[in-house]
């Protein structure tokens, strides 16, 4: 059996790191992120624009840093206190639509997320722009149905995430627009960009700053992770199938050792004691080798045909063969049923065992199993398969 543990040892390192190698490319390919800092280095080509744009207003906006050459975004806003709804956004436009189907589409992707951090505390409203039918037009930004959720940010740098589909359509977006309080999908196959504004809860009167890092959306699809598992477990069952197979066939090569040694011509092998125990060994051993298949053998019965005690036929087979009466009758009776089911395939294993004297099948089951490894009808089939084999 070692060679057969230095195969299994050899192929369950070989499916180890064949599965941790699967995974590791499925959890690759099911979590891909685009980055948009610097500009112009990513998949996606987007510029900025600021609202107002006209510094003059009430509401002002400063672009610091617009994330040409470095990985950060930096701007400044001013919100007045005299305007009830202020609104100041740095817009990250996708695409300069002059048709429709020059908007981005963001189907593909399940999140956008980046570092934020602003001084003094705020909390900005972050907000994305589809296209609508029959609402929008391309040349109004305003018409643009705006889908939006809001973040806390403060001095320290935190990373906040958005759920593309779980961001909520503007009640007053939706009343300027006549549209349904219901009608809150946003069309993520065509997109115009996102923001990221103040809201009316923003500090007033005196510039917020606020640096924007790490800025990516995230694409998600654990079906490439599902597919690598189900593959590495498919590898594994077929693996386990062989190994299965390849540990019967052992075991059969083993029964066929032991039933070579087990043979009912082991009851003619020489003896090595004096003249008169030699005789009644002969008569003793040849008597079971006729009788061991008769169900009806025991050894009361064959004490009173070769004309001795019980405790002699124990103490003679204990000394010669190391087995008691019983234990040497059902080594023969299994040696020549796995004979038999080995050349003799028309025979059930029903058949088999009450052939060779057991009256209880079941019984000769568990025997057979403990002698040679595997049931009667394990044995049978593959020692046929290790022949064609």
């Amino acid at each position: 059996m070692a060679l057969f543990y230095r195969k299994v040892l050899l192929c369950v390192s070989f499916l180890i790191t064949m599965s941790l190698t699967l995974l590791g490319i499925g959890l690759l390919l099911s979590h891909r992120e685009t980055v948009f800092l610097p500009r112009n280095t990513g998949e996606i080509n987007w510029s900025h624009e600021i609202v107002p744009v006209d510094q003059q207003q009430s509401d002002k906006v400063f672009v610091i840093n617009a994330g040409e050459t470095s990985e950060s975004i930096v701007f400044e806003f001013l919100v007045s206190d005299d305007l009830k709804y202020p609104y100041t956004s740095f817009i990250f436009n996708l695409a300069d639509a002059q048709e429709v189907s020059d908007l981005a589409d963001l189907t593909g992707y399940s999140k956008v997320s980046f570092q934020v951090k602003c001084d003094p505390t705020n909390i900005l409203v972050f907000a994305l722009y589809t296209y609508v039918d029959n609402v929008t037009e391309l040349g109004k930004p305003e018409t643009y149905r705006v889908s939006l959720d809001f973040l806390t940010c403060n001095k320290q740098s935190r990373k906040v995430s958005f759920e593309l589909n779980d961001l909520d359509s503007a009640d007053w977006w939706l009343e300027r627009h006549g549209l349904s309080y219901t009608d809150r999908a946003a069309d993520l196959n065509r997109v115009r960009g996102f923001s990221i504004n103040n809201s009316l809860q923003s500090p007033r009167g005196s510039r917020s700053r606020v640096e924007v890092s790490e800025l990516v959306l995230v694409s998600e699809n654990y079906g490439y992770f599902w597919s690598s598992l189900v593959a590495t477990v498919a590898a594994w069952l077929v693996a386990a199938y062989f190994m299965m197979r390849l540990y019967v066939q052992e075991k059969i090569r083993r029964a066929k050792d032991q039933i070579n040694t087990n043979r009912p011509l082991i009851a003619y092998q020489k003896l090595s004691i004096s003249q008169q125990s030699d005789d009644l060994k002969s008569l003793l051993l040849a008597h079971i080798a006729g009788e061991y298949n008769n169900p009806e053998i025991n050894i009361e019965s064959t004490a009173a045909t070769l004309g001795t005690t019980r405790s002699k036929i124990n103490k003679l087979l204990k000394a010669e063969l190391g087995l008691t009466f019983t234990a040497y009758i059902n080594k023969l009776r299994l040696a020549e049923a796995a004979r038999l089911l080995i050349e003799e395939d028309h025979l059930s294993v029903k058949q088999i065992a009450l052939g060779v004297g057991f009256v209880n099948v079941t019984y000769f089951n568990a025997l057979f199993k403990k002698e040679y490894g595997c049931a009667p009808k394990t044995f049978r089939l593959n020692s046929f398969n290790a022949e064609e084999g």
